[in-house]
């Protein structure tokens, strides 16, 4: 299946996606959330059956993992991307108080993650699971016999990750599947996936290096509090007091633009490119920069690679870029089945330059 058929099932109807890449862990005891406090860089305001996304720095403020905190009664479930279990299993032995009742379980072994995504994944999970789907607000979790559903997902559209018993994962998927398919959707890979995260705005620890970078370049100062300690707050608080010199900025692009490329305006060079990608829904090229701090904002057509046309601009822009169509589904009125008595605007309202 080519990258635009994902991208359709993602955009337009349904899609499913194994989700390996992520850590399944739980810790358990009565302070798993002191634990869990310790190594996180947010303030951990969440209440049980809720979802926070915060993030693992290390020593030099950099974001080592991405993770979704999410607390169950005397037990806190993290879904994490970035770092391995027995590196996290290292960390909360270096951050952690050992008096805390807390121990940290690797649910891989005999979990799996599934997701379905899409402006229709709620009509596959409600004929799946339960039509109650339809009311479970974003971040947040749902228990079931086979699992937990959690509504999450980057891509800017309906999204659940299903953890599953291993036992039933395969069953699970072929029933998920023929669901989907049904709705014209398929079965889409990862970087399908970080295509629409890009598109909205969503971090990832694969859209670039961050080596060098913290929260504040990476504008994720939102993930980090600044009422507590935790690794890497030293190195953030001499980068505040400090102030920074370059900012990530989204941009599109009508021509071919490469990770690493420098970007250059009118007089000198500005920035470089840190991931860049085609985006159908665009009909051009999508990523972000680091941008020297006095140009780090959309709205400018000035710029181009270095080795490039100076008549293929780049144009910085706001994100998210695409007006998602599960902001225009109404689950209590549409189905993919009606969708043709609808008529929606384009996903990308902007010209390319």
């Amino acid at each position: 299946m080519s990258r635009e058929d994902e991208y359709r099932a993602i955009r337009h109807s349904a899609a499913l996606s194994r989700m390996d890449h992520v850590g399944l862990l739980r810790l358990m005891g009565d302070e798993v959330m002191e634990a869990v406090d310790a190594v996180c860089s947010g303030d951990l305001w969440v209440r049980d059956s809720r979802m926070l996304q915060t993030l693992i720095l290390d020593d030099r403020g950099q974001p080592l993992a991405d993770v979704y905190v999410c607390p169950d009664d005397d037990a806190c479930f993290l879904l994490v991307e970035g770092i391995t279990s027995e590196e996290l299993s290292a960390l909360l032995a270096r951050h952690v108080d050992p008096e805390l009742d807390a121990e940290l379980e690797d649910l891989r072994p005999d979990h799996e993650l599934l997701s379905v995504h899409g402006p229709y994944a709620w009509e596959v999970l409600s004929k799946w699971l339960t039509p109650d789907i339809i009311g479970l607000p974003y971040l947040s979790f749902y228990r079931f016999d086979r699992g937990i559903c959690f509504r999450a997902g980057k891509t800017g559209e309906y999204g659940y990750d299903l953890m599953l018993r291993s036992a039933d994962a395969e069953e699970v998927r072929g029933e998920l599947l023929e669901l989907v398919t049904s709705l014209d959707g398929a079965e889409v890979s990862l970087e399908a996936l970080d295509l629409c995260a890009l598109e909205n705005g969503f971090f990832s620890v694969r859209h670039g290096s961050v080596e060098g970078l913290t929260p504040m370049e990476l504008q994720l100062q939102w993930r980090v509090s600044t009422r507590k300690r935790f690794p890497g707050v030293a190195a953030m608080e001499q980068r505040r007091a400090r102030g920074i010199g370059r900012r990530l900025t989204h941009f599109v692009a009508r021509d071919e633009v490469k990770s690493g490329d420098v970007l250059r305006g009118p007089e000198a060079p500005v920035g470089e490119v840190m991931t860049a990608a085609f985006s159908p829904g665009v009909g051009g090229v999508v990523g972000t920069a680091l941008l020297d701090i006095s140009v780090a904002h959309p709205g400018i057509d000035e710029f181009f690679a270095s080795d490039r046309d100076p008549a293929s601009p780049i144009w910085t822009v706001s994100s998210p870029m695409l007006l998602n169509r599960s902001l225009l589904v109404d689950p209590r009125r549409h189905t993919y089945a009606t969708r043709d008595g609808e008529t929606d605007p384009p996903l990308w309202q902007g010209s390319l330059p």
